[in-house]
């Protein structure tokens, strides 16, 4: 059978795997010449039963469009409530022209419903053939359709090896079904499920896709058959890693999806590795007394998507001097503990992991730890992470010193007559011996920073609005360029600041210096609100004696403020190198005719390989070939879509996604507009929360852009942002995952309330 209407398809189909509840079709035309007699009969008809009313008109759900959710659905209705009733249709009555000629219908509601939702049979962001579920467990049958918080989804690859979850088994034959009867491919199903696991099929329409906006349609069979092999080869016990097996996520450590985003161009995605997850990383663990890991790469790539290998991450974050012993039975604790809650894949460090010593660590080591590893081995284990303490005190002068010594570097290649890859070559080099490797220090300090004013907040030594205020005070060079934006001409905060750019690696993003306008506007020169001062000292006196870490108060709280101050000033820093990169790439691809966008998709390695190369024969050829290759294998990777963890190859083919635990920032509530951001519709003023998929330093310039409140889908109480926000005491929402950043993002109206740790979605 075809497709009809709403109505007239639910009527018609004749199904056997599932049930479509009783309904009855209504003219507009004939309830107004009768409204009693159509009202007396739906009492007739549905008696004693709650009821639905919903339009069929005849703009829904035809082969051009859906119109899917324009026109109201009226749910639990007592079907002998004469006002209520006649009040929803009149309702339906206002919403079309021409309303005589279109039709409405009533259908029973289904009782003791387990959980509901809808399935779509198509991937709609890579148009891929599947069934994608996003379903909510309650009574309520319109919670996913009508965007509301808190649904979870399931994206099922059919295939002959792996099943899916038996709970969705009867909706999967029921939708193969609809499909064999419709001869329709692409279906949008509305669906409830009751206690007794029958079947109720609420809705069926055509899934209206805009093909011209999608990618081909890639065989996933193959693709995802051939990522297993790999797959499977790395999750093998290796003989120098500790641990069984391994999983990979997005997220993990240096957390590539925040800072290069899922689908990164070859330019940044080799740079990331260049300057940081090739070697650079396992360098400063090594000197921060951790294992040695430097044999292994701590990235990996899926078809153009990074991961992070969590079993060589875990074993990277193992004090040194532990037995083999001891640190495989605490690895395999990680990798365990992972294993059974991968929603924290953004969050290990705080959730999963030891990796120092606070002032609530060896509580938490023995209540966690405990009839799994000995006394004796928690013992060991806490001295070491004591150690890890010490040596990032001692380490972080040496890493400001080093930073110092980039800014000096960078001066100097800047102003020499070297080649465009000459200098490049020299900036990269650079770059890893003193800065991506002092601010990989610098963030460990941070980090143990952070987590020593958390533990503060735990015991009950400080409280966190204390903290709050504690970080406010904290002078970073986030807080300086707020305070030079207002009191520095235009040309000295370029020349300051101007190297900045949302997204650091993305040489297609314009820096601070070449947008400064659609960044800032037109900047009032005032002098900023000058913050109380706090101090933390008068609290927490007693409190240094029970790590015997720190001589006093004054070295823990320096510590602390220097460490938070240091880990983005770093950050600030290096990013210099990375524009000065992309400044002579561009010089460099002027030259030779290859345009920015082309740039993109350049391997940084090849321009390395060129430093060396003392022939020039065909190299520019060879480089634009090279280009061309990796932008027709960029765009194929672009439409293969992944989960964000994967434990193993069943994952690509069953994906579930799952509520995730969100970070919230300051101690403030917050009622506002929300604003999803667009690198191409930069707005003068913001005036309300902000939704950014992932943001780095560069992104900074929003705070001056009058936002209310922050929501990003990732990073973790560690990132940028919400240290930023922290500084800031703004409202904010880190890490929301993925399922929860698509339903706000698409909300009008939301409050935030940080102290309850409270989210509501108003509209």
């Amino acid at each position: 059978m075809k497709l009809i209407s709403k109505a007239e398809t639910l009527k018609k189909l004749k199904l056997k795997k599932s049930i479509i509840p009783d309904l009855k079709i209504y003219s507009f035309k004939k309830y107004f010449e009768n409204k009693n007699k159509i009202i007396k009969d739906i009492e007739n008809i549905f008696r004693n039963y709650n009821i639905a009313i919903r339009s069929s008109f005849t703009t829904e759900d035809t082969n051009e469009t859906s119109n899917a959710g324009k026109y109201e659905s009226y749910l639990n209705i007592k079907s002998n409530d004469y006002d209520e009733i006649t009040s929803k249709i009149n309702k339906l009555s206002t919403l079309k022209k021409n309303i005589k000629s279109e039709y409405f219908f009533v259908q029973k509601m289904v009782q003791k419903i387990s959980f509901s939702g809808v399935v779509l049979t198509r991937n709609l962001e890579d148009y891929s053939k599947c069934l994608n579920i996003n379903y909510f467990d309650g009574k309520n049958t319109d919670t996913v359709t009508s965007g509301k918080y808190g649904t979870k989804s399931i994206i099922f690859y059919e295939n002959k090896k792996y099943k899916i979850p038996k709970k969705f088994n009867k909706l999967r034959l029921a939708i193969k079904e609809i499909i064999f009867l419709t001869k329709e491919r692409d279906l949008d199903v509305e669906f409830a499920v009751d206690t007794k696991k029958r079947i109720y099929i609420l809705q069926v329409r055509k899934l209206i896709v805009n093909k011209q906006n999608t990618y081909k349609e890639v065989d996933y069979k193959k693709l995802f058959f051939n990522l297993e092999k790999k797959i499977n080869k790395l999750k093998q016990i290796h003989h120098d890693l500790l641990g069984k097996t391994t999983y990979f996520g997005n997220m993990p450590d240096w957390n590539p999806a925040e800072i290069i985003g899922t689908k990164p161009r070859p330019l940044a995605l080799s740079l990331y590795q260049e300057l940081i997850t090739d070697h650079v990383w396992s360098k400063n663990r090594i000197e921060y007394g951790y294992r040695d890991l430097s044999q292994f790469h701590l990235m990996t790539t899926f078809f153009g998507t990074p991961y992070i290998d969590v079993r060589i991450d875990f074993n990277s974050w193992i004090p040194k001097d532990l037995s083999q012993k001891l640190s495989e039975k605490i690895t395999s604790y990680y990798l365990n503990k992972f294993n059974k809650k991968t929603s924290l894949h953004d969050k290990i460090e705080f959730e999963i992991l030891f990796t120092c010593a606070t002032f609530t660590t060896k509580n938490k080591l023995k209540k966690e730890l405990r009839g799994y590893l000995n006394k004796k081995e928690i013992d060991l284990f806490y001295k070491s992470l004591k150690k890890i303490n010490l040596n990032a005190l001692i380490k972080k002068k040496r890493d400001i010193s080093l930073i110092e010594e980039l800014k000096k570097k960078q001066e100097i290649i800047e102003k020499s007559n070297l080649y465009e890859i000459d200098k490049i070559y020299w900036l990269i080099e650079d770059c890893k011996k003193y800065g991506t490797l002092a601010f990989a220090g610098l963030a460990r300090c941070g980090f143990i920073a952070i987590e020593l004013l958390n533990s503060m907040v735990k015991i009950g030594a400080i409280k966190d609005g204390e903290k709050q205020k504690f970080l406010s005070n904290v002078k970073t060079i986030n807080v300086e360029m707020k305070y030079d934006l207002k009191r520095m001409a235009k040309n000295k905060f370029i020349k300051k600041y101007g190297h900045l750019r949302p997204g650091t690696y993305d040489i297609n993003s314009k820096n601070y210096k070449e947008n400064f306008k659609n960044y800032f506007g037109k900047i009032k020169s005032e002098r900023p609100q000058i913050k109380e001062k706090y101090k933390l000292e008068k609290n927490i006196n007693a409190l240094t004696g029970k790590l015997k870490i720190y001589k006093n108060v004054n070295e823990l709280i320096e510590f602390i403020k220097e460490s938070i101050a240091y880990r983005e000033y770093s950050k600030f820093i290096f990013s210099k190198s990375i524009d000065l990169i992309f400044e002579n790439l561009k010089k460099f691809g002027k030259k030779y005719n290859i345009k920015v966008d082309d740039l993109s998709y350049l391997n940084i390695n090849k321009i390395l390989n060129m430093y060396f190369n003392l022939s020039n024969y065909n190299t520019i050829d060879n480089l634009k070939k090279h280009i061309h290759e990796n932008k027709n294998e960029y765009h194929a990777n672009k439409s293969i879509n992944l989960p964000d963890v994967i434990k193993s190859s069943k994952d690509l083919f069953v994906q579930i996604k799952d509520f995730d635990k969100i970070n919230y920032i300051s101690d403030k509530k917050i009622t506002s507009k929300v604003i999803k951001y667009e690198s191409k519709f930069i707005k003068k003023s913001f005036n309300g929360i902000v939704c950014i998929e992932n943001a780095d330093p560069g992104y900074d310039f929003l705070f001056n852009k009058n936002i209310k409140g922050l929501v990003t889908k990732y990073g973790g109480l560690n990132s940028h942002m919400a240290i930023r926000c922290s500084e800031l005491n703004l409202p904010a929402l880190i890490g929301v995952g993925e399922k929860n950043y698509n339903i706000i993002k698409k909300c009008k109206l939301i409050k935030i309330d940080c102290i309850e740790k409270k989210l509501e979605l108003i509209n």
